[in-house]
């Protein structure tokens, strides 16, 4: 699956960043099986019980698409979802230890450096705006506005991959939003079943 215009990084730059100089372009099957185990994490995480189940389903769903990005030549959306797997592993901590919030605090400024650093038109910005929701999300510690963040952070992710051309992404992108959607209604109507923070 080829990444189109916008979020690419010509060859040269891509692939030794990623994988020691080879063809990105010659693994489309391999990039193509990344995009959907991320795409079936991403099924499953919001129905995770807890906080913690939450973030470490979207530690895997983030791996996957790290990869599957960088075999496509979208290397904003790769490197997003590597901040974004780093920020859900230092996210885990918060419930237990609020002044760990300082260095997850820390990371949000990477946002803006990764987006100016391979900044490839609009699909850089929808990858940044989608990474700075979720990482709105991961700073609640009340799992109703932590869902809710991610569930608004799926538009841009929409917008993304639709310019990248992820069938994956956008596969991942609305079984989120239907799961998410649900898991939501049902915290809001059951707010006593939302207040584990494990």
């Amino acid at each position: 699956m080829a990444a189109l215009d916008g979020d690419f990084a010509p060859p040269s730059l891509a692939a030794p960043l990623f994988f020691g100089g080879v063809d990105s372009t010659a693994l489309p099957s391999v990039a193509l099986a990344f995009g959907l185990a991320g795409a079936a994490m991403n099924i499953v995480w919001p129905l995770f019980g807890g906080r913690r189940g939450m973030l470490l389903g979207q530690v895997g769903v983030a791996l996957f698409f790290s990869v599957h990005y960088a075999l496509t030549d979208a290397v904003t959306g790769a490197i997003m979802n590597l901040l974004a797997l780093v920020q859900a592993l230092l996210a885990i901590p918060l419930g237990e230890r609020p002044a760990f919030r300082i260095a997850y605090l820390a990371t949000l400024p990477v946002i803006a450096l990764v987006l100016v650093l391979s900044w490839a038109g609009p699909p850089s910005a929808f990858a940044a705006v989608g990474l700075a929701l979720i990482s709105l999300g991961r700073y609640q510690l009340s799992p109703i506005r932590f869902r809710a963040c991610l569930l608004a952070a799926v538009l841009p992710w929409v917008a993304h991959n639709l310019a990248v051309g992820s069938i994956p992404g956008l596969i991942a992108d609305a079984c989120a939003f239907s799961t998410g959607a649900l898991a939501l209604r049902y915290v809001l109507r059951h707010p006593q079943a939302s207040v584990r923070a494990d």
